[in-house]
């Protein structure tokens, strides 16, 4: 119930209670106006905090999604890729190498769809041919659950090579 329909609640319980009163207890209306008066104000102070609450809780959601929630999801999400990295090739291939090569593409400015050769020499040239097969978008196998992946130290090697770029 809202403010106004508090304050009219309150107005309509005092007019009835005083026409009740008005003709038998004249001394005692008074009395029967502040019951539903201090009810309304009651009610009102009460939906007052409840709404200051409301308010408080959802700043403090607003902090608990700030810079500190984000630099641990962003920590989570780099550890379950970095776990990827030791896990099958399929692992590898679905979930690492079209990061990596989305990254390769951004550093070099250099699109695999508009020259595959220069792009692939690109490739070869900064991560030589041993590590480029783990980077290029081409040679993927999606469905090789059988073959391991190169693990964290190629990842780590694969990320140190684009850093310098």
């Amino acid at each position: 119930m809202n403010r106004a329909g508090i304050a009219a609640a309150a107005i309509c319980a005092v007019v009835v209670l005083e026409l009740i009163a008005f003709g038998k207890a004249r001394e005692g209306m008074l009395l029967l106006a502040a019951v539903p008066v201090a009810l309304a104000l009651f009610l009102l102070i009460w939906t007052l905090r409840e709404r200051e609450n409301a308010e408080r809780d959802e700043h403090a959601d607003d902090i608990e999604n700030g810079p500190l929630e984000m630099l641990n999801r962003w920590q989570a999400r780099a550890q379950m890729l970095a776990d990827r990295a030791d896990g099958s090739r399929a692992d590898w291939d679905r979930h690492l190498r079209p990061l990596l090569a989305k990254e390769f593409e951004l550093s070099t400015g250099m699109r695999v769809a508009k020259n595959r050769r220069a792009t692939e020499a690109a490739g070869i040239l900064q991560f030589g041919p041993e590590l480029w097969r783990w980077v290029d978008p081409a040679n993927s196998a999606l469905r090789d659950q059988t073959t391991r992946a190169p693990g964290r130290a190629a990842l780590d090697e694969i990320l140190r090579r684009l850093q310098k770029m």
